[in-house]
């Protein structure tokens, strides 16, 4: 099997880190204090503190960072030529990404990214020609949580149990667009 690296910076490792791990449910394969990654499938991610500059103990010696690219607005994803997207919200082709869940991962990871205030796309999850739910992360760059597995015409497992979404939120999470340096 092979396996796609992704190195992502972020502007705060703190809020990433809660974000990736605790709202969404993604397990960690490393953590420290300035970085964290996990693997999904074929694919492990790490997230890096971005800053001006830091010093690599390692090697002793100063090198440049990266400073996150802050995205504003909603990315689209080419599922969505299936489904419905908000006729008042814009969607611009920028950098996104998708996280494929089970369908009882999904629904956690949907009741606890709204209840901790992140602003989401869709005032529920949507049918889209699989379940869609698009969120923004601490850094404002859009993250759609999706469950491919459950079908349009099934009852999404829980969700008219358990679905008690919170006033809908399309504001920005806190993200500050910043000067790359």
């Amino acid at each position: 099997m092979l396996t796609w690296f992704a190195y992502e910076f972020t502007d705060d490792i703190t809020a990433s880190r809660a974000f990736y791990l605790d709202l969404i449910g993604m397990e960690a394969v490393w953590d420290e204090e300035d970085s964290f990654a996990f693997i999904h499938d074929s694919v492990q991610v790490l997230f890096s503190q971005a800053g001006p500059q830091f010093h690599d103990d390692k090697h002793g010696e100063t090198a440049r960072g990266h400073v996150a690219h802050c995205a504003t607005g909603w990315a689209f994803q080419p599922g969505w030529g299936h489904g419905p997207v908000p006729l008042e919200q814009e969607t611009a082709r920028m950098r996104s990404s998708s996280i494929a869940l089970s369908p009882d991962q999904f629904l956690k990871a949907v009741e606890r990214v709204t209840a901790a205030g992140f602003p989401h796309l869709f005032d529920e999850p949507s049918w889209v020609g699989y379940w869609s739910f698009p969120v923004q992360d601490p850094d404002g760059t859009t993250v759609e949580l999706t469950d491919p597995k459950t079908g349009e015409d099934a009852l999404h497992p829980g969700l008219a149990q358990r679905w008690h979404p919170p006033a809908h939120s399309a504001q920005s999470h806190g993200c500050q667009p910043v000067a790359t340096v």
